[in-house]
C-alpha cells in the first residue's frame, strides 16, 4: 500500500478522525459521574464536561467539515489511528490542567502515559492531594486504553463493516474470535469486564479498600500500573495482594483469544497447548529465579527477596508495571537485576493482550528464525523444510517482516537511550526507562518526574506512543505528511507488514 499525497485522503482521514473523536467523547460522562458521586462540586464536574465537550465540538467540526463520499482504505485507518490517539490524548489531558493546574505537557505525558497502559506518572507525588474522580480518571483512561479507544469509539459506527474492520486491522485489535466483526467487539469487552470484575474482588478480598480495589483492578488488568497514592504500593500490600495483582497482570498479558477458548468454549485444554501463554509463564519463572539471588542480597532476607522477585518478573513481562518498592530502590538495583529485566520488558506479554512489548509471537519467530537461519546454511541448496509457529506455516515474507519491526522497535530504544544520556542520566538507567515506557510497562527508576527537561519529556512521550501504536501506523502517517508536504518521496507501507506486526 502505498501513501502519498492527496487532499481527498486528508478529507477521509480528517473525517473519520472527527466521527471517533465525537463518539470518544462520551467517555468524559464517566469521571464527571464521578466527581457527582464523591461529592466534588461542580467546577470539578465542570471541568470533565467542558473537556467532553471540547472533544464533541473538535470531533463535529472535523466530520462535518471535511465530509467526503469516499471510503476508508486501509492506508486511512492507519492515518486515523494516529491522528485519532494524539487527539483523544490532548483533549483526556485537559481535567489535568483544568483540576490540578499541571504544566499542559507535563498533562499530556499523564495521559499518554494511561492511554498506552504504561503507567510512568509525573504527578506521583501530587497523588495525595488529588481528587478522587481524577484518580478514577487516569484508571479509567487506563482501562479503555487496554482495549483500544479506537475500539471503544467504534462502537458507534458498527453500522459501517468494512470501515470498523479497517480500523481494527490498523489498531491491531482484530481477533479471530467471531466471524462478524460487531459480535467480536462484543466478545472482547464482554471477557474484558468480566476479567476486570473478577480482578476487583481477588484485590477487595486481599484486603484492599473497595476504591482502591476498582482502580488497581482497572490498571492491572490493562496492563498499566498506575497508583492511587504517592507511596503506591509501599506499606499497603501484602503477600494474598501481590498474590492478586500477579494473577490479575497475567490474565491481561494472555491473548483475549485465549480467554475466548477457555472462558467462553470450556477448552481448558488450550491453556496447556497455547506457545505464548506458556512461554509467559516460563519466562515469568525463569526470570525470578534468576534475579531472586541479588534480590536477597540487596534486601537482605530470603522471604522479601522472593517477594520482591517475583513479583517485579511479573510486572516486567505482563508489562503491568507495578512496583511494591519506592524508586529510588529501582534506581539503585543491580546492572544484572536490570539487564534481565530490561530483556523481559522488551519481549512483553501474548499479542492480542492489552500488554506491551514486541510480544511474544514476534520474539519466539525471531528465535526460530535464527536456527532456520542456521539450519539452511549447514543444508544443501534448494533443500526444503517446514517452517511453523502454532502448528502454521511461516512464510520467508512474515519472518522478514517480523525481524523488521523488532529492528525497528530497538532503533527507537536507542534513540531514546541516546536522548536520556545526552541530558545527564546513566546508560542503565536511561536504558531501563526508555525500556520500560516504550514496552508500555511503567517500572521507572525516577527519571520520569515532574520538572524533567522538555526534550526527555517529549521523548519518553513519543517512546510510549510508539510502543503503543507498534510504529506502523505512526510511520505511515509520518510518510504521509512528507508525501502532503510535496517533499517528492514516496514512503513504501506494506498491508501485509502492518498485519503480521500486529498479530
Amino acid at each position: 500500500m502505498l501513501i502519498r499525497l492527496g487532499i481527498s485522503d486528508a478529507k477521509v482521514v480528517l473525517r473519520d478522525t472527527g466521527t471517533l473523536l465525537r463518539w470518544s467523547a462520551l467517555t468524559f460522562l464517566v469521571p464527571a459521574a464521578a466527581a457527582a458521586i464523591f461529592g466534588e462540586g461542580s467546577q470539578i464536574i465542570g471541568a470533565y464536561l467542558l473537556s467532553g465537550a471540547i472533544a464533541l465540538f473538535v470531533g463535529h467540526f472535523l466530520k462535518s467539515y471535511f465530509n467526503t463520499g469516499q471510503d476508508t482504505g486501509v492506508r486511512h485507518a492507519f492515518l486515523t489511528v494516529t491522528a485519532l490517539w494524539l487527539l483523544y490524548t490532548a483533549v483526556s489531558a485537559a481535567p489535568f490542567s483544568f483540576i490540578m493546574g499541571m504544566p499542559f505537557v507535563d498533562s499530556f505525558f499523564e495521559a499518554m502515559s494511561a492511554l498506552t497502559t504504561t503507567g510512568i506518572s509525573v504527578m506521583q507525588s501530587l497523588l495525595d492531594s488529588t481528587p478522587a474522580s481524577l484518580i478514577f480518571w487516569r484508571s479509567f483512561l487506563s482501562w479503555i486504553g487496554g482495549v483500544g479507544i479506537v475500539v471503544l469509539a467504534m462502537l458507534g459506527i458498527m453500522h459501517t463493516y468494512s470501515r470498523a474492520s479497517k480500523f481494527m486491522t490498523a489498531t491491531g485489535t482484530q481477533r479471530d474470535i467471531k466471524p462478524n466483526l460487531r459480535n467480536t467487539v462484543k466478545e472482547i469487552w464482554g471477557i474484558y469486564i468480566a476479567l476486570t470484575i473478577v480482578g476487583i474482588l481477588l484485590l477487595y478480598f486481599s484486603g484492599m479498600g473497595f476504591f482502591d480495589a476498582i482502580n488497581y483492578s482497572f490498571s492491572a488488568i490493562s496492563t498499566t500500573g498506575m497508583d492511587t497514592q504517592s507511596q503506591g504500593l509501599v506499606g499497603m500490600h501484602n503477600p494474598f495482594m501481590d498474590l492478586s495483582l500477579i494473577i490479575i497482570m497475567l490474565m491481561g498479558a494472555t491473548s483475549f483469544s485465549l480467554h475466548y477458548l477457555v472462558l467462553r468454549k470450556r477448552q481448558w485444554k488450550m491453556m496447556l497447548q497455547d506457545s505464548e501463554f506458556k512461554v509467559l509463564i516460563l519466562l515469568t519463572l525463569v526470570s525470578a529465579i534468576i534475579i531472586y539471588p541479588k534480590f536477597v542480597l540487596f534486601y537482605g532476607s530470603n522471604i522479601i527477596g522472593l517477594e520482591q522477585a517475583f513479583f517485579h518478573a511479573a510486572s516486567a513481562i505482563t508489562t503491568g508495571g507495578f512496583a511494591i518498592v519506592v524508586a529510588s530502590d529501582v534506581f539503585r538495583w543491580g546492572d544484572f537485576v536490570k539487564l534481565i529485566m530490561i530483556i523481559i520488558m522488551v519481549v512483553g506479554g501474548a499479542a492480542g493482550s492489552t500488554a506491551g512489548g514486541i510480544k511474544i509471537s514476534r520474539f519466539i519467530i525471531f528465535i526460530k528464525s535464527i536456527f532456520w537461519r542456521v539450519k539452511s546454511s549447514i543444508l544443501p541448496d534448494n533443500t526444503f523444510f517446514p517452517k511453523k509457529f502454532d502448528g502454521k506455516d511461516i512464510s520467508n515474507d512474515k519472518i522478514r517482516q517480523v525481524n523488521q519491526f523488532i529492528l525497528l522497535y530497538l532503533a527507537f530504544i536507542v534513540i531514546g537511550t541516546l536522548v536520556l544520556t545526552m541530558h545527564g542520566n546513566d546508560m542503565g538507567n536511561s536504558l531501563f526507562e526508555v525500556v520500560s515506557a516504550q514496552g508500555n510497562v511503567g517500572i521507572s527508576t525516577g527519571i520520569s518526574q515532574a520538572g524533567m527537561p522538555i526534550v526527555v519529556e517529549i521523548m519518553l512521550i513519543l517512546n510510549m506512543f510508539v510502543g503503543r501504536l507498534e510504529i506502523i501506523p505512526i510511520l505511515a502517517g509520518v510518510g504521509f505528511l512528507f508525501s502532503f508536504r510535496g517533499m517528492g518521496r514516496r514512503f513504501q507501507v506494506s498491508a501485509e507488514t502492518a498485519g503480521a506486526a500486529n498479530k
